[in-house]
Order: C-alpha cells, then sequence, then structure tokens
C-alpha cells in the first residue's frame, strides 16, 4: 500500500499548489506527474528494499521521498556532504531476499539519519502509522492547516524537522515552501507573499529578523526547533509581533512531541505541553526524559532491515534529554544527560548557563565547555560571539550565575560551530580553546 502522503495527492484539485520555491513552482497536478516519472525510473530496485536519495538539492530531495513512497520503499534521505554517508548506507543495507523481515511488517515510510552531533548517526526507522499519528497529533495543537495555506520550511530536507512538514503539508492539501539554503532574502519574500506557518531553528530568528522585507502576511504560526530557544533570540520574534510556537522532539518521535505558543506566559526552556496521545516522564535519578506515543520509530536500522533497537522492552523511547514537568502540564527541558560537565564535583548543566549569558548585552551566541584544571578537575570556559567585553560577562556571571556555574574564563570567537539544522557541535567546542 502507498503510504500517505502520496495517497492522499488525488484528493487535490490539480490546479491547486503543492510545491513552491524561489522562482519556480508546482502545482499538485504536476507534482503527481513528476512523482510518476520519478518513480518509473527506480522502479528497477528491489520491491520495499530502502531507496537512497543523495542529493544536495532540497526540491530534488523532497521529489525523490515521495517517489519511494509512491513505489512503497522506504524513502532514505541523505546530504551527500555527510561525513557517515557509508555508515548509513551500510545500516540500510537490503536483506537478501526480496521482501522484508517479519519484523519490520510495520510499513517503513523513512528511514532518517540523526543529526548525528555526538558521533556516527544511527538511522531511525519511521513507519507510516508513526508519520500519520504525529501529523494528526501536531494538527490538535499547532494553529490550523489546510488548503490555500503555505508550510515554508527554512530547513534542509533530510531532517525530520523538513520531513515531517512535507507530511503535515502534502496530507492537509496546503502547499510546501522550500529554500535550496537558507537565506533570510529569500525566506522573508516567501513570508511576505504569504506562510502561514514557518519551520525554523533558533539561530535563524535574528538574520529574519534583520532582513530588509516587506512584514509576513497570514502568518499564524512561526515555529522553532532542533535546539534551546534562548529569551534574548525570543524576544526578537516578539518585539515584531510574530507569532513565536517552541517545539520539542526528534528524528525518533518524528518531529515535536511536545509544543506550544512563546506567549506573555513563556520562560526560558519551556517547550509547551506534550502532544494528544504522548506519555512523558522524567525518570529519576537525572531527570531523563522518557515517553511513549504512537509516533516513536520502530527502532534503529540495522542491515537486512533487522529488528532495530533504539526502544525499552516496554515500548518506551529513553531520549538523551533531561526536563521536568511543570505544574500546569508543560514541560521544561533542561539540557541534555551527556552534556553534563563535572567541575568540583558539581554537576553544569551547560545549556542553562549559555542561556544565563546570553542575557547579557552584547554577548551573542553562548556555548560553554570545559578545560581540565588540577584543582576543580574541569573549570567552565564561555566561548561567545558578541562585541561586549571579557569582564561584562563575568560580572553578569556573578550577578546571576551560582559559583559553581560560572565559568572561570570567557573568550570571544567568530562564530560557533554548527550543523545544517543550527545544532551546536558539542564536541568541535575543545578545539576552539586551543
Amino acid at each position: 500500500m502507498t503510504p500517505a502522503p502520496v495517497a492522499r495527492l488525488a484528493r487535490w484539485p490539480a490546479a491547486a499548489p503543492a510545491l513552491a520555491w524561489p522562482g519556480g513552482a508546482l502545482t499538485y497536478g504536476e507534482l503527481r506527474a513528476r512523482i510518476e516519472a520519478l518513480a518509473a525510473a527506480a522502479a528497477q530496485g528491489a520491491p520495499h528494499s530502502p531507496l537512497p536519495i543523495v542529493s544536495s538539492s532540497r526540491l530534488d530531495m523532497a521529489l525523490g521521498v515521495l517517489a519511494a513512497l509512491r513505489l512503497g520503499r522506504p524513502a532514505l534521505p541523505l546530504d551527500p556532504a555527510r561525513p557517515d554517508l557509508d555508515a548509513c548506507l551500510a545500516a540500510c543495507a537490503p536483506a537478501p531476499t526480496s521482501t522484508r523481515t517479519p519484523a519490520t511488517a510495520d510499513d517503513i515510510a523513512l528511514m532518517v539519519p540523526t543529526s548525528g552531533t555526538t558521533g556516527t548517526a544511527r538511522v531511525a526507522m519511521l513507519s507510516a502509522a508513526a508519520l500519520d499519528a504525529h501529523v494528526a497529533a501536531s494538527a490538535a495543537a499547532l494553529p490550523p492547516l489546510g488548503p490555500g495555506d503555505r508550510w515554508l520550511v527554512c530547513l534542509p530536507m533530510t531532517s525530520i524537522g523538513a520531513l515531517a512538514a512535507l507530511w503535515r503539508t502534502l496530507s492537509a492539501g496546503a502547499c510546501l515552501g522550500l529554500l535550496e539554503r537558507f537565506d533570510a532574502a529569500d525566506a522573508r519574500q516567501l513570508m511576505a507573499q504569504g506562510a502561514s506557518h514557518v519551520s525554523i531553528v533558533p539561530a535563524m530568528l535574528a538574520p529574519l529578523a534583520g532582513a530588509v522585507a516587506p512584514e509576513p502576511r497570514g502568518l499564524r504560526c512561526l515555529l522553532s526547533g532542533g535546539g534551546p530557544l534562548s529569551a534574548a533570540t525570543a524576544a526578537i520574534a516578539q518585539a515584531r509581533g510574530w507569532p513565536l510556537w517552541n517545539g520539542w522532539g526528534m528524528t525518533e518521535t518524528c518531529s515535536h512531541v511536545a509544543v506550544g505558543p512563546v506567549d506573555a506566559h513563556w520562560r526560558e526552556g519551556v517547550v509547551g505541553r506534550p502532544l494528544p496521545g504522548v506519555m512523558l516522564e522524567s525518570e529519576a535519578p537525572d531527570g531523563r526524559l522518557a515517553m511513549r506515543g504512537p509516533m516513536l520509530m520502530s527502532g534503529y536500522a540495522r542491515p537486512g532491515l533487522a529488528p532495530g533497537s533504539g526502544l525499552e522492552a516496554d515500548g518506551r523511547f529513553r531520549s538523551g534529554d533531561v526536563g521536568e514537568l511543570l505544574p500546569g502540564g508543560t514541560l521544561r527541558v533542561t539540557g541534555r544527560a551527556d552534556d553534563v560537565i563535572v567541575t568540583g564535583g558539581v554537576n553544569v548543566q551547560p545549556q542553562a548557563v549559555e542561556q544565563a549569558l546570553e542575557g547579557c548585552p552584547g554577548a551573542g551566541e553562548v556555548a560553554v565547555c570545559a578545560r581540565p584544571d588540577p584543582r576543580w578537575g574541569r573549570v567552565l570556559v564561555a566561548l561567545y560571539t558578541g562585541d561586549a567585553q571579557a569582564g561584562a560577562l563575568e560580572s553578569w556571571a556573578r550577578a546571576h550565575l551560582p559559583s559553581a556555574s560560572r565559568p572561570r574564563e570567557f573568550r570571544r570567537v567568530a562564530r560557533l560551530p554548527r550543523n545544517a539544522m543550527g545544532k551546536l557541535l558539542r564536541a568541535e567546542l575543545a578545539q576552539l580553546l586551543g
């Protein structure tokens, strides 16, 4: 059976807009024809085997994914610049036979590598049922999306944020807006032409606000995800009156599983409420967040699409994030369990320190790492991109952070290392210390 959204494309009028990008567009009729042509060209592969789509073009990636779905084959979207490209392909190698193993008979639709910020990525197997469950739950929480609307994606089409937006948009009969690369001026032009929903990462907000362009038209949801949203960054959108939303999720959960508006009641670290159907808990002793729900992956891929790992025996997924459920039901994410820095016997979440320091005028973007110290074991070092003097940040830290969480050194850098999704590459921070 062909999974959604391809199976639903025939519902929408042939003349209705389906895809748009700077300088081009496809209607639903044109999109159906393009998918059929691409599917015919790829039809020689083994039935049900993963179909790798390796391209640096976001438009070609979207079309390739849809062609794979049309064939009933799991789509494996890959950026050719990935350093672990061969490892991803090896993990998804088809079985010697032409059919899938019984363990993967739940109709895997997408095989999406995780972001890989801390090492070699794993490939999450996402079923059509899980993606449909995400679409339904997300639709119940976000401003409505339907025919005549446009969802602009400023993210790479290999990311779960973009792939889930593709699934949501075409399932709803709306139009998906694409950028071949993030350009703030191009994004603002598309927003001015009419974008009801826009997917971004926090690092994109300042460039979007600074671009010279008419104000957005019809904007109902500017959805930030893929990393922590600081109060200083949120204020950029709030000052312009943009309807900012914050989401939390990951590849393994088919995109966000908690989402909420960034309004007058919002506080730093709060990522909204769990979506309908998501059961979320903060586990002792470290507060690691675990969840159940119909939008969870089927597991991580192994050669032959053999039974994947990654889920607990009871079906839970244990994330690497640490947080707490607040009174009223909202979720606050405080950091990552594997990012903890131990200094003088005290566990410090660098994310909390970064958020505090970014409130200092002129700090710019901040990242916190550690260097060895003979007395304390490790001491914190703050790297920042703004024009503030180190002494100003040190004074700010004394006023806003407990002693154990204060960096002992402040260094200005030209930029912080990030991946294509804007996620901070913490493993590379130590290289900036020299």
